[in-house]
């Protein structure tokens, strides 16, 4: 309880206007914004926070300064979540699992096999659809959604059991983001989905609390889960996704050129946030492998494709459809 006091304090200082910003005209207040996300800085998720605060300090030459939080400083990803629903925090970059408890279709992005390869994903982000969720979002929780980018296709990984099919998963502890999409995407291919916050999964891992994880390449090399992981298991199961949110409290409070910056600067955040994870994804699949991991890659996709199909029922058939018939 103390530790989440004390994010809320941290986070009620995020937002501060020369002369008072209370829904204001003036260009020339300045602001201190406060952006989260739990990677690690070194991480494309933490390259790209830094390239939009940048840009967002340029575009208002420099009356708007974007502080990064990176590696779980604010909180997990629930708390970052929640603190930028009540306002506390102003921006975060993360996945769509937390306001999917809020607002359902905004987690049709973490659906299995939802897209064929990692450049129809980024077709489906550029898509109308996202801007018709994005804005749907707004009625359910204080928050917007400025983009979304890609995050890298998710790969399973064990210590010790070789991964190929449903039937090598069951009773496998997976650990899983405590988000219904996940838990229920794994429940389905066979394992034994285990919810934990993001920070506990290398020393859980460590010490076979859990017998294995889920994860992009690119989060799986940052925080060097190969350390204590044998096998990498090309399962792509959900070609993985995030988000940059922004909180309407926040927007509220900001002069109209500022927030034009501020989505400017989100637009231009997002073609470079999907060029890194690209060129990451590439490059960590050699460090793995050269770093020992053992790639599994003749995985019968079909079978696990097969048996998430009922994970979808939770959307509506008329929804689903608008996302798969974007080629």
């Amino acid at each position: 309880m103390k530790k989440k006091l004390l994010f809320l304090l941290v986070g009620a200082m995020a937002l501060t206007g020369c002369g008072g910003a209370s829904g204001g005209d003036s260009e020339g207040d300045t602001f201190k914004l406060k952006l989260g996300h739990i990677q690690p800085a070194e991480h494309p998720v933490g390259k790209s926070a830094e390239e939009f605060a940048r840009l967002v300090k340029e575009k208002t030459n420099g009356n708007v300064e974007v502080a990064i939080f990176p590696a779980s400083q604010l909180g997990t990803e629930k708390e970052i979540f929640d603190s930028v629903d009540i306002g506390s925090i102003d921006l975060a970059m993360l996945g769509y699992g937390e306001p999917a408890k809020k607002f359902t279709n905004i987690g049709i992005f973490d659906a299995p096999y939802l897209a064929k390869d990692r450049e129809h994903m980024t077709r489906l982000l550029s898509s109308n659809e996202l801007d018709v969720i994005f804005e749907d979002m707004t009625q359910y929780m204080n928050v917007k959604g400025l983009g979304g980018f890609y995050y890298g296709a998710r790969y399973l990984t064990t210590n010790e059991a070789e991964v190929r099919t449903p039937e090598d998963i069951k009773g496998l502890n997976i650990r899983v983001p405590d988000q219904k999409m996940y838990i229920d995407t794994l429940a389905s291919m066979g394992a034994s989905a285990t919810p934990m916050s993001f920070s506990e999964v290398y020393l859980s891992l460590q010490q076979g609390v859990i017998d294995g994880q889920e994860n992009p390449l690119a989060t799986i090399s940052a925080n060097k889960f190969n350390e204590v992981q044998k096998y990498l298991i090309k399962t792509d199961h959900i070609i993985g996704t995030q988000a940059l949110y922004v909180s309407t409290k926040t927007l509220d409070k900001l002069p109209a050129e500022y927030i034009e910056a501020i989505e400017s600067a989100a637009d231009e955040t997002m073609t470079f946030a999907n060029e890194l994870a690209f060129t990451y994804e590439d490059e960590q699949m050699k460090v793995l492998l050269d770093a020992g991991m053992i790639l599994i890659d003749d995985v019968d996709k079909e079978a696990f494709q097969a048996s998430v199909a009922d994970v979808y029922a939770d959307f509506d058939e008329e929804f689903i459809n608008k996302f798969r018939s974007i080629e």
